[in-house]
């Protein structure tokens, strides 16, 4: 009985090992690298990089990342509840138009969103990449969590109109501590998208001091003659950049897992 299970689950531990070697071993080449050449050396000439501030870099893309986030767990909160629970005319239409905006990538709308972004003033400030992030975003963190607040019974919000509670404070005291797990995972799926954006930044961004991590990376890279030691620095660079977003997603990812699975049994 023992030997049939283990044959019966050892594809799945093949299949899984596989794909964890293949996303490992990129990271453990990067780290491997950035220390062939003056080992620790390289990491604290990053550290004191004069062109760019590595400790600026972080907050901006942490600014950025942040308010993305916690922006866009709101107002998609706010909207799921609406179109889950809340019945009123042209509300699957406008629910459509917003999915809508799921097929059109960042790239088609460049040259508006550079127009647009201009002429509001909003050119080289962290705002104007907030505000497309949190945009181009909302979409499919709505659906998500419209389709999790779908799963919640609606006779639990009825008796509680009965009891006189108001709209907000049935999504207040009601929607949002059933939906803790979908609502964390959209809060940490929006800063990771956040926090890995390129082209918006670099729509927006003008000067170095307002770099995210993302262009700071290019900004190296492009700064540097690619020699042995130069290429050991840019590993280094990666893995600085990057560690940031990596410590959150390994503590967030409780709650990444919770959310993937909240919602998948109806009841």
């Amino acid at each position: 009985m023992k030997k049939h299970k283990l044959k019966s689950i050892a594809p799945t531990y093949a299949v899984l090992i596989l794909f964890a070697i293949i996303w490992v071993l990129p990271l453990i080449i990067a780290v491997t690298k950035s220390f062939t050449i003056n080992g620790l050396g390289n990491y604290a000439y990053v550290l004191n990089y004069d062109k760019i501030n590595y400790f600026q870099v972080i907050f901006n893309s942490m600014s950025i990342a942040v308010i993305s986030a916690l922006t866009v767990t709101v107002i998609t909160a706010l909207a799921a509840f609406a179109f889950s629970k809340m019945h009123f005319k042209g509300g699957k239409i406008i629910y459509g138009a917003v999915l809508a905006c799921l097929a059109v990538p960042i790239a088609a709308v460049t040259t508006p969103l550079f127009s647009v972004i201009k002429n509001l003033g909003l050119l080289d400030s962290h705002f104007g990449v907030i505000l497309p992030l949190i945009a181009f975003n909302a979409p499919m963190m709505l659906l998500m969590l419209k389709n999790y607040f779908d799963t919640i019974p609606d006779e639990l919000l009825e008796s509680a109109r009965i009891d006189g509670a108001s709209t907000f404070r049935i999504w207040y005291e009601f929607m949002v501590p059933l939906s803790v797990p979908m609502i964390a995972n959209v809060l940490v799926l929006t800063f990771i998208y956040s926090w890995n954006d390129y082209l918006v930044p670099l729509l927006v961004m003008r000067s170095e001091s307002n770099y995210p991590v993302t262009l700071a990376a290019q900004f190296f890279m492009s700064s540097t003659y690619q020699s042995p030691v130069d290429v050991a620095r840019i590993y280094a660079v990666m893995i600085l950049l990057a560690l940031p977003s990596i410590l959150v997603y390994l503590f967030s990812q409780k709650f990444l897992v919770a959310g993937i699975t909240a919602g998948s049994v109806k009841g």
